[in-house]
Parts: C-alpha cells; sequence; structure tokens
C-alpha cells in the first residue's frame, strides 16, 4: 500500500507544481506571451487544485505512515517551513495581484510584484521537493 501512496504523491506533486511552473513562466514572461493571463488561470485551476488536493491527502497518509520519525526529521521541518511559504506567497497573489489582473491581464510584461511571486513560487517549489526527497533518504 505504501508504494502506491508515495507513487500518487509523487504524481500529484509533479502536476500541480507542474502547473503551477506554466502560470510563474507566463507571469515572468518566459512563456504563453501572446496568452491572458487570466486565460492560463482558467484552463489550469481545476487541475491544479485537483493535484494539490491529492498531494495533501496522500501526504498525511504517508506523514501518519511515519509520523514520530518524519517529525523529528530536520529535512521534514524544513519541507514544511518552505511549503507554509509556497502557500503564503500564493495568497498573497490572490489576495493583491489577481483582484487586479484586469488591469494588466495581456501585457507582455507583468507588473514587478507578480514577477517577483513568480519568482518565489519556482524557488519555494524546488526547495519543498529538494527537502521532500531528502527527507525521505534520511526515514
Amino acid at each position: 500500500m505504501f508504494p502506491l501512496v508515495e507513487g500518487s504523491h509523487i504524481m500529484a506533486l509533479s502536476l500541480s507544481v507542474g502547473i503551477v511552473l506554466l502560470l510563474d513562466l507566463r507571469l515572468l514572461g518566459l512563456a504563453f506571451r501572446t496568452q491572458p493571463v487570466s486565460r492560463i488561470m482558467r484552463v489550469i485551476s481545476p487541475w491544479m487544485l485537483t493535484g494539490f488536493a491529492v498531494m495533501v491527502a496522500t501526504g498525511l497518509v504517508l506523514f501518519s505512515a511515519q509520523a514520530d520519525k518524519a517529525y523529528h526529521n530536520t529535512f521534514f521541518r524544513l519541507k514544511m517551513l518552505t511549503l507554509v511559504c509556497a502557500a503564503l506567497n500564493a495568497l498573497y497573489y490572490q489576495v493583491t495581484l489577481f483582484p487586479h489582473m484586469g488591469e494588466w491581464d495581456e501585457a507582455p510584461v507583468v507588473p514587478y510584484r507578480a514577477r517577483v511571486v513568480a519568482v518565489l513560487s519556482l524557488l519555494l517549489w524546488f526547495a519543498v521537493i529538494a527537502f521532500g526527497r531528502t527527507m525521505a533518504y534520511e526515514l
């Protein structure tokens, strides 16, 4: 059962973070420059949210299977810290930038704050993945 849950966790992570990567690349002007940000958000959101839901559910199952070992693992704690930071970064985007997206939706260069959010998102998700993989080697 463990390999099935772990495999599902990794697949959901690939789906959700891969889709976040698409949005981040658009915000940075490195991909999909001719596409409005709102269109990309509308198309990817259901897939991204589904991936996150499966990732959280399987992550909780994985944690419950080895809670004591995981909790005391430094890389697990770093993973959780960066995961919270990634969530706060996404919340900042949703609360402060998303409501004004109509003003810059089709611009090839988005506002500076949106680009900063995209860079932080890429760095934080890379760290979450790196800490998660490193954590697995120490359990």
